[in-house]
């Protein structure tokens, strides 16, 4: 059964971009300030950002802290954004809170659900919460936060209607995010053109915190001063290295400011063995099928994506949509030569690709009105990619989503579920109307 958003959250669609902190942050004065409660670490950037916080919660975890991880967008539930050393809220007391808020009427979506989140890590209490940057990094609601560290994965071109139109202002708005923390890292994939346009004065490499490189089959070798280690990555493809490399020198800053007592190989290795971190190269099963699904949703993404399937033993056959503001034919030229055949579909909402725009970018794909038909139109193996609302589409559908668990990425700490498509990835970190 799918239960509604809370009418409480259900009113606070996304609108026009609003670029301020001042709502948020008088919210947050009533509410006794709760982002102040907790040590906070926040993870900006283009990609990465989901799969890197998702590694540093789980490293930390596994160090005896009682770590919150807040992240954005969800797949299929809004439950998935708020966790607790990897217990998933329950949809009751989520409810709660977001009824708590229900006096600060104008609140957007995102800034309603980052200060519920700052709330439930205030009540149960935790030791360190993890914060995934929702968009750009100047305005996002999670900066109220006094974070001690901030990371930042890279610089793409994504959102250039909000952000910019060039690397430089993205990178401008992105390195908002790492102002006024101790330690301002950057992830080994930012490139270092851009480090005089982030407006930060001190930043640290992860490179001079962790040395990391690959081992091949999967593995790395990592050191921090206590010898190399086997490290095996928990999450498929080459690019989850550079992820890594940022999730474990942002773990260093932890243990540099006493949140830890030494970050230890052996607790590295127990927490990132239990890391899930749905449609980032995983499989699913749906509608009796195993799907590969992959969030590779702009130009970015896609290249490290085409880089996977030029090394994967098996030909995919491409499910693929985006929403409109998506560079579809760049990510075509990337992808559909390395693929068999091609299915499109347009996805619903205001945001979503028409699908003659699609079938410009695919020409010789087949059209289909929805997800599920377009999969029925291809023959096995499946990848499915190019939007967060296309796998959200496909889990909706899987024994995951329907309490069953089959792989433990879907399923909720406590309790039901708390469904609806249409605002699912709708929105951002920026304040809003």
């Amino acid at each position: 059964m799918s239960h509604l958003l809370p009418l409480s959250l259900d009113q606070r669609r996304p609108g026009l971009i609003h670029p301020t902190l001042d709502r948020v942050t008088a919210a947050a004065s009533v509410l006794g300030h709760p982002e102040r409660a907790v040590p906070s670490i926040r993870i900006a950037g283009t990609n990465g950002k989901g799969s890197t916080a998702a590694m540093l919660a789980a490293i930390l975890d596994a160090h005896g802290l009682k770590t919150g991880l807040y992240t954005s967008p969800h797949l299929v539930d809004v439950e998935e954004r708020f966790e607790i050393s990897g217990s998933r809220i329950a949809r009751c007391e989520l409810e709660a809170l977001l009824r708590r808020l229900d006096t600060l009427t104008d609140l957007s979506f995102f800034e309603t659900l980052t200060l519920a989140a700052f709330l439930w890590f205030e009540a149960h209490p935790v030791d360190a919460a993890v914060l995934e940057v929702g968009l750009g990094g100047r305005w996002d609601a999670t900066r109220i936060a006094p974070a001690f560290a901030a990371g930042l994965t890279n610089v793409g071109t994504d959102h250039a209607r909000w952000l910019g139109s060039t690397k430089p202002e993205i990178a401008r708005e992105k390195g908002a995010a790492l102002a006024g923390v101790r330690f301002a890292v950057l992830g080994p994939e930012v490139e270092p053109g851009l480090l005089p346009t982030l407006g930060v004065s001190e930043t640290i490499g992860a490179g001079d915190l962790v040395q990391l490189r690959p081992r091949g089959a999967g593995e790395a070798i990592a050191g921090w001063g206590r010898g190399p280690c086997v490290i095996h990555l928990p999450l498929a493809g080459a690019h989850q290295l550079s992820n890594l490399h940022l999730a474990l020198a942002l773990a260093r800053t932890a243990e540099l400011s006493g949140l830890i007592d030494r970050l230890d190989p052996e607790r590295v290795r127990r927490g990132l063995a239990k890391v899930r971190w749905p449609a980032r190269l995983s499989t699913h099963t749906i509608a009796g099928r195993s799907i590969l699904i992959d969030a590779a949703h702009n130009a970015e993404a896609a290249l490290a994506l085409a880089r996977f399937l030029t090394t994967a033993p098996r030909r995919y056959n491409l499910l693929f949509s985006c929403l409109d503001d998506k560079p579809a034919s760049a990510m075509a030229h990337l992808l559909a030569p390395l693929v068999g055949q091609v299915a499109v579909f347009p996805l619903g909402g205001e945001r979503g690709m028409p699908i003659d725009d699609l079938l410009q970018a695919f020409p010789h794909a087949h059209p289909a009105p929805d997800a599920m038909t377009a999969l029925a139109m291809l023959p096995d193996p499946v990848l499915a990619a190019g939007s967060l609302r296309v796998a959200g589409a496909l889990l909706a559908a899987s024994p995951e989503a329907r309490g069953e668990g089959q792989d433990g990425m879907l399923t909720a700490g406590g309790g039901g579920s708390t469904k609806n498509q249409e605002t699912s990835n709708m929105d951002d970190g920026f304040s809003h109307p």
